[in-house]
Order: C-alpha cells, then structure tokens, then sequence
C-alpha cells in the first residue's frame, strides 16, 4: 500500500489511528497492539500477499534465536553465527540468487537456470533491522522482548517497507511508555504537518520530474552534453524527493500514533564533501554499516592504509545492498573511493575540513565553501548515474554524451515528457495561439521547475521548518492548500523507488 494512495489516507491511516487511541483509551493496552501490528501486516499484504509469508518466517527466526540465547547464553557465538546466516541467506535467496548465477554462468560458462524470484517488498529494510537486534542480543546489548513487542518492532507499518533502518532501543521502549498512548493534539498535528510535507515533496516534485527522468534514461544515446547533464541532476533532485519524502511522511505518522522515528535525512546537498554527504544521506543506512560493518573490522584505528581499506569495503557492500547488478556495486565503489580521497586528504592537511563552514570566516573561504559544496554535487551525480542506469555499460555510455560536447536541444525533447498538469491550461492556451513556441515554453518550464527543486533541497529540512512553529491559523491554512494540491495531484500511478532495494 502506498502512502500517497487514496485508499491510505482516506481508509486505512483513519481505520488504524481510531482503533489504536480508542483501545488504548479503554485501556486495552495489549490489544492495541496487537491491533497494530495486524494492521501493519495487512499494510504489507496488500501489494503481495505471498510476501507476508516470508516477512512472518523472517522474524518468528529471528525471534527464536532471541529466546535461544535467552534460554542458552553460552550458545552466544553459534546463534549468531545462525543469525546472520539466515538473515543473509534469505536475502541472497530472494535478491541475489539470479545475479550469482548470471554471473557464474559467464564466467565458468555453465548453464545454471535462473529463477527469477519475486523479490518480497523491503526485504532488505527488515533483515537489516532484525539483523542489527540479533547482533546486539549477542553482544549483551538487547534484552529479549515479548513477542508483541518484538513484531511491534519490525512491522510497524510506517517505516516497514523502505525504512528509516530503525534500532530497537529507539522503538519497543516507546511501545512500553503508556504516557505515549495518549492522544496529544500537539503531537498530532505536528505529525500532519510532516506528512503533508512529505506527500507533497512525493507529489509534486519527484513525480513531476520522474518523467523527464525515465525517457532521458531510456534514449541515452540521443542525449546531448547539455540534455546529459540536466537529466542527472533531474535523477538527483527526484531520488531525493521521493526518498526523503517517503521518510518525512513516516515520521510523520509515526508522530500521529505517539511513537517518533529517527531522521534519515539532513540537507545532503548542502555537503561540502562526499564523506559528509553520507553523513547527511540515508542516516540510518550509514550508521547501520558504520556500527555492524566498519566498527568491527576496525574503523579507523588501524591506520590510514586500513581506514581505505575498510571504507572501501562498507561502501562495496552499501552498493550490493541496493540492488544485484554491477552497476551498484560500481555506485558503491565510486562513493568508497570520494569518502577515502576525503580521508587521506584530511590526513594530509589536518584542520582543512573545519574551516570549510558556510557563512563563517573570510570571504575566501566561504567560497571555498560553496567551491567544495559545488564540487561534491557534481561528483555525486555523476555516481549516480550509476545507480540510476540499468547497466554498468549505459552507465558509461551515459558519461560519454555527458563529456560528448555535442548540443542540439535535445533538453526540448526530455521536457515534453515532464509531467505537470497544473500548467494544462496555458499549455492548452500555447498551443492553440502560439504552437511553434510550445517546445521552448516547456523547457522553460522545466528548467524553472530545476531551480525551484534546488532551491528547496538546499532549503530548510521538514525538521528545521516545522521545529518550533507555532500551528497558527496562516500556517494551517497553508498546510491545507498543500494537502489538497498533493491530494488532487494522486492521479498518475507511481511508486517509490527505495521499493526496488
């Protein structure tokens, strides 16, 4: 079930939050979350009923090792040896089995049959976040929870199928807080105002530009440097969007059941470095691999050489993780080799990296600044081009109509497929009187649309804008034109893109 879908907000968001407050109102405190989390399973069934199945075998394993350890804490090293072993295994199953054997068929020349496995919706999201518990279980770290408690954890609906990765400390405690099963108008309405920003960021800005998007993707070698450019800053500007307004609208509705979820997301392209892009990008996916990945194998303890080395491997592993296909994993690799050029050039000239502050210091180096800032959004497009294309050889054929030179206007053309149907009727109007100015009104249009979109991701995040404000009448009334302009804009089929990893 979609977020941005009639039938959520109009049925299922109600259904869930009445039958949530009025149980905890009557005090029926298991109950309700017993409620919820059969709410949230529906939630999960609706795409795909048969994935319900692999989520619920999922986490009855996982909680089995829970109460192993429980009941044989000696067991500690086999469990989690099992643990992530299972984990692994069922995601190599359902994500990776088709691209080892593509891959193992090329090489070795073997004709091993693909099975081309339906891949279970955020499959990765929970093995990861269930992977994370089971790891901290066998540190000591966890205690073993209830059973309710425990697929209170990994099935609450909002951040289920494409995150945040939420750690068990930040939610089942809040589970147990029955100050938080209140209903708080405050809480509440703050939560709207997060989702509505959210869907509005969904609707009107990444589905605007997925148009573009997808046919400059697909007409590749028609691209011209120019055209090139301008449809990977379009990928950029619509991955974030639609991501980080997927994850504003499950804080959000995390907030409008009392229980708050981390933030994934803190003004990325405002980085000066592509080592502090990764701090700002997909939060909970870094700090995962940061605690459970390049901690363990040594961090930055062990000098530079390991740092590199260790980098290097966690950024490899992020781009498998996103999706089987060389052109992931190349992704990661690109991002690995910024972050290590960032780590050995702060070796090289220590102090360098905390000058480089916006609106501080002398005018040389606030240019310095925005240089660097300018520099990494460069970089970190021509990565993603990577991640975006469906091969690594469209990936580099994509760089060689970037790097062409040419330039015949082809950006006209990617801008008849941007959808905005708020601009049909002086569309229509241009048409009718002026038809020879019709190519050049869209891009115009398409063009204005970019720069409205980077001004706002350069802007205020949904948090620093919404942190302290007071709900007045003016607000509201602002936050009701944008619902009812994202609501009306439901009307084109569209999905969002983490579903894929």
């Amino acid at each position: 079930m979609l977020f941005n879908s009639y039938i959520f907000i109009f049925l299922f968001l109600p259904i869930s939050l009445l039958g949530w407050y009025g149980l905890n109102r009557i005090k029926k405190y298991q109950t309700a979350q017993i409620f919820l989390i059969v709410m949230s399973l529906w939630f999960y069934a609706y795409f795909n009923s048969s994935y319900l199945a692999v989520l619920l075998a999922s986490c009855m394993a996982n909680y089995l090792f829970s109460l192993i350890l429980t009941q044989k804490p000696a067991l500690c090293r086999p469990v989690l040896i099992m643990g992530c072993a299972v984990n692994l295994g069922l995601l190599g199953v359902f994500k990776y089995y088709d691209f080892f054997v593509e891959n193992l068929n090329a090489v070795f020349h073997a004709g091993f049959t693909c099975r081309h496995i339906l891949l279970p919706l955020g499959i990765s999201f929970f093995t990861f976040q269930q992977l994370s518990y089971i790891i901290d279980r066998c540190r000591g770290r966890a205690p073993h929870y209830s059973l309710v408690d425990y697929l209170s954890f990994v099935t609450f609906f909002p951040q289920l199928i494409a995150g945040p990765i939420v750690l068990h400390t930040e939610i089942i405690p809040q589970f147990g807080d029955l100050e938080k099963r209140k209903f708080r108008i405050d809480d509440f309405a703050y939560g709207i105002c997060y989702f509505v920003f959210g869907l509005a960021k969904k609707v009107l800005l990444a589905d605007t530009l997925a148009g573009a998007v997808n046919y400059g993707f697909s007409e590749i070698a028609k691209l011209d440097a120019p055209a090139a450019a301008v449809v990977a800053v379009s990928f950029m500007l619509e991955l974030y969007f639609d991501f980080s307004g997927y994850c504003d609208m499950a804080i959000g509705i995390g907030r409008m059941f009392g229980i708050r979820i981390p933030d994934n997301f803190n003004a990325p392209y405002r980085s000066a470095s592509v080592k502090e892009f990764w701090k700002r990008w997909h939060m909970t996916l870094g700090r995962f691999f940061t605690q459970y990945v390049y901690i363990p194998l040594g961090g930055n303890r062990k000098g530079v050489c390991r740092t590199v080395l260790n980098t290097m491997i966690v950024f490899t592993l992020s781009g498998l993780w996103h999706g089987a296909d060389w052109s992931f994993v190349l992704w990661g690799f690109l991002h690995g080799l910024g972050v290590s050029v960032n780590v050995i050039w702060l070796r090289l000239a220590p102090g360098t990296g905390r000058e480089t502050q916006p609106g501080q210091g002398s005018f040389g180096k606030r240019l310095r600044h925005f240089g660097c800032q300018a520099a990494t959004f460069g970089f970190v497009c021509l990565a993603f081009v990577f991640f975006r294309s469906d091969s690594v050889a469209d990936g580099f054929l994509f760089m060689r109509r970037l790097f062409s030179g040419d330039s015949y206007h082809f950006v006209k053309y990617i801008a008849d497929n941007l959808s905005y149907a708020e601009l049909y009727v002086p569309t229509k109007l241009i048409s009718m009187r002026f038809p020879a100015f019709l190519r050049d009104y869209r891009m115009y249009v398409y063009l204005a649309i970019l720069g409205v979109s980077m001004v706002l991701a350069l802007g205020k995040t949904t948090k620093e804008r919404l942190e302290g404000r007071a709900l007045t009448a003016a607000f509201s009334w602002k936050m009701t034109i944008l619902f009812v302009w994202s609501v009306i804009s439901l009307t084109g089929v569209s999905t969002f893109l983490y579903f894929n990893f």
